[in-house]
């Protein structure tokens, strides 16, 4: 078949392709000669591949006027040529074929087999050329952004709107086959699933009549529906947007969450089937947090960098969307949102694993540093939005978020930038002409990832700080308000700042703690305080500034743990350097009963909470604090754990709770604390049980409490 190219004025390119269509229709030409000639012509005409328009038409000639077998042949030859894109292909279909599923269920047999084929593989989609077209196309057709209140310009959104649609449609679409829509609370489809009246009586193309085997189809496509909604629900890359589309829009997972549960309970197709069972389905929906299975949410990071294999990701074409579209880094929330959600306590570091998903996303993306960082902290910011008002369950997340955010993200950022500079820092001791010179190199990534910071203060929305750490987003801005106004900042005076004190211009925000922890990692210094905007004004200082208060800042002057008042402040302020919180770890090894019981609380407060510029320090002191060597002098018969009691017992309240347990998992530590854990456990659940202690809060402390205390983060941990 000779290549004809098409010239004409855009007003009749398609008509043109439209006439081509109908001649290898009516003379039964080879599908994939079709494609290519198709595509050469497209090409010839200047035509951006795949096409927007193109797949509108495909499917507008096949529904229902042309709905043959040669015409499904000639859309499937155009899918695996990439003349369309498939993702918009799918949301067409589902507008014309799954209302019209009885009428044709050949048609919907072909859908159905075509979701199977490229949803599960729209990872290679996403940053292929057009895309931002084709999402907002596919919103278009679906009406995602206004079904669901998705931003439009968010195409990376938009697609977790879309599978969630696909995947609700022949839920629907399968509840309605069995007439069991009427058991869910709304009894009724917010998809057309039925025919319009006119469309009743349209031709029955493939010979569709109304016969046994018609209906046999008919019973077979609902099945066959049912079983893609579990393989859908149970993929690993699908049931993760899935989970992020709870996140982002809950009010309408509950609807979903019903109807599947509907089925469940009540289809009978679905106990026909011979792999599915509706107590494995019903076991997917009984706990919404649960709903992917832990087989199912275990990624390595090689899994996460197949969720990237784009293709030629590196083509110029992929450049034209920006580097900073949503879709390229959707892999980094679905990182943070695994991490997040504490099913499964991790043994790695989260910093590691997050630096390398981030470099070969760079890479892939073929991005700057710049977006990469951009796009990392986004993420980070989108996370803390979705905690910070939890919807579900008695579990709070947001300090492990911002663990996340301002210490795991920190980390992840800091390996990434000394990596590129200890690189450099070897290439300058090599030259020999660099002899005697200051060793000092700033690589790329650093400066990218400044402008990376100046950049962020546009995102406002994300910024917005959770009420509960307002107070030291504040306390951040009168910091900088202050070098800025020339005063010298001491730690004790930034202690005695209270929310009287702040200046009345002076809000804090998220970019504030971030720029901090940044700062006390050495990715920046203070000139960031005078970037343009990040302070509203340094004319108004301190309205009034409060007599000292007993600190960290006294406690480093010499001050001893002696007074509740002291003690108190250092609990609920976290230390700000590493000094700080190595001069409590001494106090716990070397100081008296109750100097060590006032460094143990000390150290599993804010400290190892909110202390994110020394988190991961604070938990290995813990850690250390946890298993003390055995002294020389020690001549007991019983272990010499048992004289640590009550030492123990303030330390492992501390841990016990399921967000620090997941900020030792998020720091990799788990395993160092699990093991710190078992001979404490098998010390005291084996001791005499009428053995106790009388702690200084004069509550009596038995060997059975420790024990349990001992063993709650072992359960939490589900080790």
């Amino acid at each position: 078949m000779a290549v004809v190219p098409l010239q004409q004025p855009p007003s009749h390119l398609w008509d043109s392709v439209l006439h081509l269509t109908k001649s290898a229709q009516d003379k039964n030409s080879d599908p994939l000669l079709w494609a290519l000639q198709l595509s050469s012509s497209l090409n010839s005409a200047a035509v951006s591949l795949p096409s927007v328009e193109l797949a509108h038409l495909l499917v507008s000639h096949i529904c229902w006027a042309n709905h043959v077998p040669i015409t499904w042949k000639f859309l499937e030859k155009a899918l695996t040529v990439k003349i369309v894109p498939p993702m918009l292909v799918l949301a067409l279909l589902s507008t014309k074929v799954v209302p019209n599923r009885l009428i044709h269920p050949a048609a919907y047999r072909l859908y159905m087999e075509l979701i199977k084929r490229h949803t599960l593989l729209f990872a290679s989609q996403l940053n292929g050329p057009n895309f931002q077209k084709i999402m907002r196309s596919i919103d278009d057709v679906l009406q995602l952004s206004q079904r669901y209140g998705l931003p439009v310009c968010e195409p990376g959104v938009l697609l977790v709107g879309f599978v969630f649609s696909i995947i609700w449609q022949l839920l629907d679409a399968s509840l309605d086959d069995e007439r069991l829509l009427e058991l869910t609370p709304d009894k009724s489809s917010r998809w057309p699933i039925r025919p319009q009246d006119m469309e009743i009586d349209g031709p029955d193309s493939f010979n569709e009549k109304r016969s046994e085997q018609n209906e046999g189809m008919k019973k077979a496509n609902t099945a066959m529906a049912i079983e893609i909604i579990v393989e859908l629900l149970q993929n690993k890359v699908t049931s993760r947007i899935l989970y992020l589309a709870r996140r982002n829009i809950p009010s309408h997972w509950g609807g979903f969450i019903q109807r599947l549960q509907v089925l469940g309970a009540h289809s009978s197709v679905l106990r026909t089937l011979k792999h599915i069972t509706p107590e494995s389905l019903l076991q997917l929906t009984s706990d919404s947090r649960r709903l992917l299975t832990r087989e199912g949410k275990t990624i390595s990071r090689q899994e996460f960098h197949a969720v990237l294999s784009f293709g030629s990701l590196m083509s110029s074409a992929c450049q034209s969307h920006g580097a900073t579209s949503s879709a390229f880094w959707l892999p980094i929330d679905l990182f943070l949102e695994d991490a997040m959600d504490g099913s499964e306590v991790a043994a790695i570091s989260a910093i590691e694993t997050l630096a390398g998903l981030v470099k070969a996303l760079q890479a892939i993306n073929g991005t700057t540093w710049q977006n990469a960082f951009l796009g990392l902290w986004i993420a980070a910011l989108r996370l803390i939005q979705r905690e910070r008002d939890p919807r579900e369950g008695p579990i709070p997340r947001l300090d492990t978020g911002l663990c996340m955010l301002l210490s795991i993200t920190t980390l992840a950022v800091t390996n990434i930038v000394e990596e590129e500079e200890a690189e450099l820092l070897k290439e300058t001791e090599r030259d020999p002409s660099n002899q005697g010179k200051e060793k000092q190199a700033m690589g790329k990534r650093r400066r990218d990832l400044i402008t990376c910071l100046q950049q962020l203060g546009d995102q406002e929305a994300l910024l917005t700080t959770p009420r509960s750490v307002c107070s030291v987003a504040n306390q951040a801005a009168a910091k900088a308000m202050m070098l800025r106004s020339g005063l010298s900042v001491t730690n004790g005076y930034y202690e005695s700042i209270s929310v009287n004190d702040m200046p009345i211009n002076c809000t804090g925000n998220l970019r504030h703690l971030i720029v901090e922890a940044c700062i006390a990692r050495n990715l920046l210094d203070t000139s960031a305080y005078f970037w343009p905007g990040y302070v509203r004004s340094s004319n108004q200082v301190l309205r009034n500034v409060s007599g000292q208060v007993p600190g960290w800042s006294s406690l480093m002057k010499g001050s001893p743990l002696t007074t509740p008042s002291m003690v108190n402040a250092l609990v609920t302020t976290p230390a700000s350097s590493l000094a700080e919180i190595e001069k409590i770890y001494e106090i716990a090894v070397n100081g008296s009963d109750e100097e060590k019981i006032s460094a143990a609380t000390i150290l599993c407060g804010a400290s190892l909470v909110r202390g994110w510029n020394i988190q991961e320090h604070t938990c290995l002191f813990i850690i250390r604090l946890l298993s003390p060597p055995v002294l020389a002098d020690y001549s007991g018969s019983d272990s010499h754990l048992i004289s640590y009691a009550s030492f123990f017992n303030v330390l492992l309240v501390g841990v016990s709770s399921v967000d620090t347990v997941q900020i030792f998992s998020l720091l990799g530590l788990v395993p160092l604390l699990a093991s710190a854990l078992m001979p404490i456990c098998e010390v005291f659940g084996s001791s005499v049980p009428n053995l106790s202690w009388a702690p200084t809060t004069g509550e009596e402390l038995s060997c059975h409490a420790v024990f349990s205390n001992a063993f709650t983060p072992i359960e939490v941990m589900e080790i």
